[in-house]
């Protein structure tokens, strides 16, 4: 179930494919989908395929950056029922509050969290991101989703609420005109995460169809319908883990409050999954260190313990120590093959 998306996240497919001359039914068809299943926006489409099908499209069209340019043909209707309950929410923040915790009715596999800016209080951050084993190259993919949330705070906002600033994780695919126009601020490339930042007070801006009787039909609506399945608690800290891991945002109580959850109430059910906040933080660093050191050209020490949300290199040196009875450079030796 974790890898599917509604069909609708490829709505403005066809229409932007064939004006750019891509043979559309050849390109579905080599990522196992057809023009039928995209009729139904409910429709339930394999998420991996709908990403390689940007990734190719953009590559035999020449179009580099084809996901920006589909975000301008979707808009907030494309998330259906959830939409509703968005657009009839009190504040942009109780909309926001609502898409995090229900985006899983348009996939179980995009996460969508309102996240603080590290010594920044004024703003926040409207961080996307897709939790997929084996995730393919999604460049286009989360510019999709990013042209599509900077659409959804220029609607429910009604043009009041603005993006001062976009984030991607990739090098710039483009011409900056169109990120301009896609986003409406400064874009910067090659950060951490993807996302678009916004006032901290915009939280508060009152939406103009707030109706709670309608927001309440849509949620109830949700609830009764769809299931956010049995995925773990303890899956969910890892996956925000992984994202913000050298954010300065992987304290107890910032994982918590990114879950809606009391700093207690997250160690409780963790340990009731037989787990625990510390072994889980403590088993992606060792996993981020054996990537970072099987990179032909890896960071530097200094850096590597910044990535892992280390304060001191020394530290990095005791994990290292603890986790493979090696010093950080013996064992960056050993991942390369110098060392038996």
């Amino acid at each position: 179930m974790n890898s599917l998306i509604r069909a609708a996240g490829l709505e403005g497919y066809e229409a932007l494919g064939r004006s750019i001359g891509i043979d559309v039914e050849h390109e579905l068809a080599r990522v196992g989908l057809s023009l039928g299943q995209l009729s139904d926006p409910d429709r339930l489409l394999p998420y991996p395929a709908m990403i390689r099908l940007l990734e190719n499209s953009a590559s035999v069209a020449r179009c580099p950056d084809f996901g920006l340019r589909l975000s301008q043909l979707q808009g907030l209707g494309m998330l259906g029922t959830l939409s509703v309950a968005l657009r009839h929410a009190k504040t942009l923040g109780d909309a926001l509050q609502l898409g995090s915790r229900y985006m899983f009715v348009h996939s179980p596999s995009i996460r969508f969290l309102v996240l603080p800016v590290e010594g920044d209080p004024a703003n926040v951050d409207l961080a996307i991101s897709i939790d997929l084993p084996d995730l393919p190259p999604c460049t286009q993919t989360l510019e999709l989703c990013l042209g599509v949330m900077a659409e959804c705070i220029r609607v429910l906002g009604q043009g009041r609420v603005r993006p001062t600033l976009a984030q991607l994780p990739h090098a710039r695919c483009g011409p900056a005109r169109n990120y301009a126009a896609a986003f409406g601020c400064e874009s910067r490339f090659e950060r951490l995460l993807a996302a678009l930042r916004i006032p901290a007070a915009s939280l508060g801006e009152p939406l103009a169809e707030h109706n709670p009787m309608l927001q309440q039909l849509a949620q109830n609506y949700l609830d009764q319908n769809f299931s956010a399945g049995t995925r773990c608690v303890a899956d969910q800290v890892r996956s925000l883990v992984r994202r913000l891991l050298g954010t300065g945002e992987t304290a107890q109580a910032s994982i918590a409050s990114a879950l809606a959850m009391h700093p207690r109430t997250l160690q409780r059910h963790l340990k009731a999954e037989g787990s625990s906040f510390e072994e889980i933080i403590d088993s992606i660093r060792r996993e981020r260190l054996l990537s970072l050191f099987s990179q032909a050209q890896a960071p530097s020490m200094a850096q590597v313990s910044a990535m892992l949300g280390y304060a001191e290199q020394a530290v990095l040196t005791r994990s290292c120590q603890r986790w493979f009875g090696l010093s950080p450079s013996a064992l960056r030796k050993r991942a390369l093959g110098k060392m038996p």
